[in-house]
């Protein structure tokens, strides 16, 4: 089994036969200007740990970064990523003065969905309103990252 990722110019090579990636690799390197940085470490923006069970994937950086893009580095950590008490609705309410920022976190939050599966509701939910966002959705993007402050592990 050979797995090939590619994206725009990354590419992840992989196999459980070493012969047969090494083989691969110079068959490409034969008809493409390739470069083997060895052992991946991260791809696009997902760390890659080998660890005795298998690869462990993380995007630990990935959400700290998030959280300082936000600006709420210093913000109280919660342990749930969506208030009980909170209904999102799409109803007239005050818009969110920043548009863009919410619809960039938003978006940078579905990306972080590939290893956090505990957020993947809370951000479908807050991506239902993203063309029309009011302060309570951006209330409840500030909650998801208030958990992943809580819960952001390396």
């Amino acid at each position: 089994m050979v797995y090939l990722l590619v994206y725009v110019d990354d590419i992840l090579l992989t196999s459980s036969n070493s012969t047969m990636l090494h083989r691969l690799i110079t068959l490409l390197q034969s008809e493409f200007k390739l470069q083997d940085l060895g052992s991946v470490h991260f791809f696009l923006g997902i760390e890659v740990k080998s660890t005795t069970k298998g690869i462990l994937l993380s995007q630990h950086k990935y959400a700290l970064d998030i959280i300082q893009r936000a600006g709420m580095a210093s913000c109280k950590p919660v342990d749930t990523h969506l208030s009980a008490s909170s209904k999102l609705e799409l109803v007239p309410g005050t818009l969110y003065s920043d548009p863009t920022q919410h619809h960039q976190i938003v978006g940078v939050l579905q990306y972080l969905t590939f290893t956090r599966p505990d957020i993947c509701y809370a951000v479908n939910k807050v991506c239902q309103f993203i063309h029309a966002p009011t302060k309570d959705h951006w209330s409840a993007v500030k909650r998801i990252l208030c958990y992943l402050q809580a819960t952001a592990k390396e």
